[in-house]
Order: structure tokens, then C-alpha cells, then sequence
């Protein structure tokens, strides 16, 4: 329960929800809402059928695998450790424009193709708010132990600091299988 108290995790959930309502207004300032986005393109896919689930595995994969390879990185390099925060506020923006494009789209259906994707997002954003926090916890210790001339095994404190990555990356695979294979067909089921 240490990591539900913590200021790291609240000030990173703010920098989430600052990010969604972002996201939700740069889609209202949109001159031309016409627009095709890919969630829009996604959902015409799978409604006629053309929807290549081997590719967009592999797309959808890559794309979180990249996400979660910056935010461990950033954990490593003390000093962008906080850089995962803008990419916590990227993740919110992105949630609520996607959001709102659909709802926008599709009116009512809109509002049931938005919470199915949406599922998936923000497990997505659990996972990489969870990674975010460790990096930067992971930043802030030793940084400290540095700074006071404390010793600490780096060695388990670095093996530890993997072991976090590789599950909540495995995580984000499991997230995107079920993503292209589950969310999809229950579109298709919806519509």
C-alpha cells in the first residue's frame, strides 16, 4: 500500500488527468473535425473486414514495448527520470482525444466503441503508470544514496529494478493481445 500513498504515483495520476482534459480540448479546437484518426480508420477496419490482426500485433507491441523501454531508461539516467512524466501527459492526451474523436464520430455507438477502446488504453496507462513510478522511485534512491554517501547493493537494487520491467512488460504484450484480439472482435460484434 506504500506506492498508493505515495507523491510520486499522485503527482504523476494529476499529470495524467491534466493530459486528458488537454486532450479532450485540442480535439474541441479542431477547426475541421472530418478528420480521419487511426482509431476511427481502426474501427472502419474491422466493420469491412480488412482488419490485419498478425501486423497489428506486431505494430501495437512495438509501440508499447518502445513507450515502457523510454520509461526504464529514463529510471536509469537520473537525470531524465522525470522526463516519464511527459510521457504520462502524452498517454492522458492521447486518451482523451481518442475519446472524444469517437464519441464525436460516431455519436451514440461512438460512446460504446469509445469504452471498449478505452479498456484497453488505460490498462495500458496502469502499466506505464506503475513502470513511471519505479523508474523515478528507482532515480530518487539512488540519486539519495549518491548524495549521502550511502552504500546500498546497486546490484539487487538494479536486478530488482529489472525484474519490475520485465513483468510489467510482459504485461503490456498481454495488454496488446488482448487489445487486437479480444477489443477487436468485440467491435466487430457490435457492430
Amino acid at each position: 500500500m506504500k506506492i498508493i500513498k505515495s507523491r510520486i504515483l499522485k503527482i504523476l495520476i494529476v499529470t495524467l488527468f491534466i493530459g486528458f482534459l488537454l486532450g479532450i480540448i485540442s480535439f474541441l479546437m479542431i477547426k475541421n473535425k472530418n478528420i480521419k484518426f487511426n482509431y476511427i480508420n481502426y474501427i472502419d477496419l474491422i466493420n469491412n473486414g480488412n482488419f490485419n490482426y498478425t501486423n497489428s500485433l506486431i505494430k501495437s507491441i512495438f509501440y508499447n514495448l518502445r513507450y515502457s523501454f523510454f520509461i526504464w531508461i529514463f529510471g536509469i539516467l537520473f537525470i531524465f527520470s522525470f522526463m516519464s512524466l511527459f510521457l504520462i501527459a502524452f498517454k492522458g492526451i492521447s486518451l482523451g482525444f481518442m475519446i472524444t474523436s469517437i464519441i464525436w464520430t460516431f455519436k451514440i455507438k461512438g460512446v460504446l466503441y469509445a469504452l471498449i477502446l478505452s479498456l484497453n488504453s488505460i490498462i495500458n496507462i496502469t502499466i506505464f503508470l506503475l513502470l513511471s513510478y519505479y523508474s523515478i522511485n528507482f532515480s530518487i534512491k539512488s540519486l539519495n544514496a549518491y548524495r549521502n554517501n550511502r552504500q546500498i547493493n546497486y546490484k539487487s537494487f538494479f536486478i530488482n529494478y529489472i525484474y519490475i520491467y520485465v513483468i510489467l512488460s510482459f504485461s503490456l504484450i498481454l495488454s496488446s493481445l488482448f487489445e487486437i484480439y479480444i477489443c477487436s472482435n468485440i467491435i466487430k460484434f457490435v457492430v
